[in-house]
């Protein structure tokens, strides 16, 4: 299965041992807005914006694994914490369309979620570590 990450799943960021064990495909973009929430982001759903990130090929482990992660559980999404959604990714090397999955915040933001206008979470949280 095709995941995109565009958070702590990241190269180079605090998860991305996570993804050690599978295929990476190529950065890419998907549709939507990404906000801060201290510890990670969340993805919402928008035609608005460009979230940077990259796509995948995970096995059912793997998965697995994610899904615990994200607090995402497939027999009660409406209680997960994310959930996981079915999204285009275009791969950036060759502007080709893909369909993937990813996981979409499924929770009201709270007043202090800072939007992260450029919509890439690396570059937003190496210029908070350089500050």
């Amino acid at each position: 299965m095709k995941i995109f990450v565009y958070g702590t799943l990241l190269k180079g960021l605090s998860r991305d041992r996570k993804l050690s064990r599978s295929q990476f495909i190529g950065a890419g973009v998907v549709r939507g807005v990404l906000y801060d929430l201290g510890a990670f982001p969340a993805l919402l759903e928008t035609e608005d914006n460009s979230i940077a990130g990259e796509l995948y090929e995970v096995d059912e482990r793997t998965l697995w694994m994610l899904d615990d992660v994200e607090s995402y559980d497939s027999e009660n999404s409406s209680d997960s914490l994310y959930i996981r959604k079915d999204i285009d990714v275009l791969l950036t090397k060759n502007n080709e369309i893909i369909k993937a999955q990813t996981y979409i915040y499924n929770r009201p933001l709270k007043t202090s979620a800072i939007k992260i206008v450029s919509g890439n979470y690396f570059e937003y949280q190496n210029k908070l570590t350089t500050e």
